[in-house]
């Protein structure tokens, strides 16, 4: 079955006429839809605990963007990489990831002028050994819509991506036994990012099948 799967999606709050919803990106379902069950994970007050029984009960967890990284982020990371949860970070996701890399909390990123234009995109150096490499070649033109990026990252995360104004712009696992991927950009707001979404979607089912 294609949907046989369960991907959880870290929500975010958002809050429309003085209501506080918790929000997923209709653009990540759009990439998701037809493929897997997809579930949110819902931080309600962003406290430190977290509900371990909810993350084993997915098989890939999506951190999206947002603005605002709490402890709960780092938490719930921590207890998804011990439990080899396939891991796809988007934007504050990425930033999640390589501050926990580096054993770092929000402050230490770095705020950049020029990487925010909503009308604009900025083109990318890939590693050539990555596995954005082998989905997307040299290099890629993304969009531009973050105010801040990570100074480093620490190993076995590896950078797998810069701006031309030297920018990590994605990180990788490097193990053959996890798959954990971030990215700067919004891939669920460009057209040509399915197969982003179809490498982790196949990662998902690989790592379910091996229990």
């Amino acid at each position: 079955m294609n949907n046989d799967i369960i991907i959880g999606i870290i929500a975010r709050d958002e809050t429309i006429n003085n209501t506080t919803y918790q929000a997923i990106t209709k653009n990540n379902l759009k990439y998701l839809d037809g493929k897997c069950t997809y579930i949110g994970i819902l931080n309600y007050d962003n406290k430190k605990d977290i509900n371990k029984k909810l993350i084993s009960i997915c098989d890939g967890i999506i951190f999206q963007g947002g603005s605002d990284i709490y402890e709960y982020h780092f938490n719930l990371l921590k207890e998804a990489i011990k439990m080899n949860k396939p891991i796809l970070g988007i934007c504050m996701g990425h930033q999640i990831i390589g501050l926990y890399s580096n054993k770092e909390k929000e402050k230490n990123l770095k705020k950049v002028d020029n990487h925010y234009n909503y009308t604009k995109k900025h083109n990318i150096n890939i590693n050539k050994n990555s596995i954005l490499y082998n989905l997307y070649g040299s290099n890629l033109q993304v969009n531009s819509r973050h105010l801040y990026t990570l100074n480093k990252i620490s190993k076995p995360f590896i950078c797998s991506a810069i701006s031309d104004d030297g920018e990590i712009e994605a990180i990788e696992y490097i193990s053959r036994n996890k798959c954990i991927i971030g990215v700067q950009w919004h891939p669920e707001d460009m057209d040509n990012m399915s197969k982003l979404y179809n490498y982790f979607i196949k990662k998902v089912k690989e790592n379910k099948n091996k229990d």
